[in-house]
């Protein structure tokens, strides 16, 4: 799961009309990724659609942008959340605040497009395809009843048409209380994943605003894995040092391919519309490691690896992992990346709270994702199921994941990645 917040705090005290004071702003977006419970018959792939390759570049640097910063051995993000959020942002700011934020998704002639016209139609792609689509997205714009009246009617209709979000009004006097509601709708649309994703303290009586969107990724693997077949083998952690870690065993075809030396497999979703997404999996070459992939990738060699991917039978054995939710403050990132002025009392978000704009700007920004991959392709496991098919006599090669690795989740057909992140140890649960 991903969740995304983004806040400003007032330079003084709490608000004391819409004509004094900085002004309080919360921007969030989540999403989770899970597994669906049961067998899911794998649909014939799609012919591909058209593919926005430097959008789906810009969502991939993104996210490595966020997995390079520091943490723990196993970590996990959501580019498409975390753009989506910042495109919300977007739709309602103008000048240098505009343009920076922009600059996220490349230079300044391609940048306006990504975020008003090629991020939505992506997103949209990616919900697209047969029924019921793993890949869910919804929105609220919750605002406070003083200023509601001073919202343009053009952001509201960005909004809805966007990233398909409706609205409320609410009374942050009353901040706990909203604070409460806003949580429950996040926990609503992701399952119970997300139940706290507005903390204490993050909206009060000097919020105006607060636009939330939820992602939920949810299904099960194209070929389930036998539990039975499940068993404790090795997991080199760091040269010399392995553990036994809960590991997928089977005999089955893969999608894979060598790259400039790294391993990369892709294991298959499935359903009617999981068939559309995939697990990537890369592992480092033998005398490079996690640290050096991650730092040297970006959204380009991450198509590449897509482009190389042929089916090969061999022995697969991939860990089960688990990555829970953990929040990371992205504003130093964001203002290393060139986006400064949102941060700052220059900041321009008149398109969003029209004459209730003077004085505002974004706080920072707080990130956390999780992920679960086990037998059925998620967590939410209700039922177990076998597959039967015949074995070659041959001794197929072996697909061996037993050293940390890379991963992401990407629709198959555009190549946009839902998520991006890094396994060092499987056997850690957090």
């Amino acid at each position: 799961m991903e969740a995304l917040l983004i806040t400003a705090v007032p330079a003084r005290g709490l608000r004391s009309g819409l004509r004094s004071g900085l002004r309080n702003i919360t921007v969030a977006a989540l999403a989770c990724c899970a597994g669906a419970a049961g067998v899911a018959t794998a649909a014939a792939p799609q012919a591909p659609l058209a593919t926005d390759a430097a959008t789906v570049a810009g969502l991939a640097d993104l996210g490595l942008a966020m997995l390079r910063q520091p943490g723990p051995a196993n970590a996990v993000v959501s580019p498409v959340a975390t753009a989506a959020a910042l495109g919300m942002v977007h739709a309602g700011a103008d000048g240098a605040t505009e343009h920076e934020i922009e600059t996220l998704f490349g230079p300044r002639e391609t940048g306006p497009r990504s975020f008003k016209l090629r991020l939505p139609a992506l997103l949209k792609e990616v919900g697209s395809g047969p029924a019921p689509s793993p890949f869910v997205m919804a929105g609220r714009v919750w605002l406070d009843q003083t200023i509601a009246a001073a919202v343009p009617a053009g952001y509201s209709h960005r909004m809805a048409t966007r990233y398909q979000a409706d609205a409320t009004r609410v009374n942050f006097k009353n901040s706990e209380a909203v604070r409460g509601q806003i949580n429950a709708w996040t926990a609503e649309r992701t399952a119970g994943r997300i139940a706290d994703l507005m903390p204490p303290g993050s909206v009060s009586e000097a919020t105006l605003i607060t636009l939330s969107s939820a992602i939920h990724f949810r299904s099960a693997w194209d070929q389930p894995f036998d539990s039975a077949k499940t068993e404790a083998l090795p997991f080199n952690t760091a040269p010399g040092t392995a553990k036994p870690v809960p590991t997928l065993v089977d005999e089955r075809s893969v999608l894979q391919a060598q790259v400039s030396g790294t391993q990369v497999l892709a294991l298959p979703f499935g359903g009617a519309g999981g068939a559309a997404f995939a697990l990537l999996v890369a592992v480092p070459a033998a005398d490079s490691d996690v640290q050096a992939l991650v730092k040297g990738l970006n959204g380009a060699e991450l198509a590449r690896w897509q482009a190389a991917l042929q089916p090969k039978k061999c022995q697969l054995a991939l860990p089960k992992f688990k990555i829970a939710p953990k929040a990371t403050a992205l504003r130093p990132l964001l203002e290393s990346l060139g986006m400064t002025t949102a941060f700052s009392p220059a900041a321009d978000l008149r398109p969003m709270l029209g004459r209730a704009a003077h004085k505002v700007h974004l706080g920072d920004v707080y990130a956390a994702a999780g992920i679960t991959i086990d037998e059925q392709g998620g967590e939410a496991v209700g039922a177990a199921a076998a597959t039967v098919q015949s074995k070659s006599l041959a001794v197929s090669p072996p697909c061996v994941v037993d050293r940390p690795f890379v991963f992401a989740v990407v629709h198959r057909l555009t190549g946009t990645p839902l998520f991006i992140g890094r396994v060092g140890d499987p056997a850690l649960a957090d």
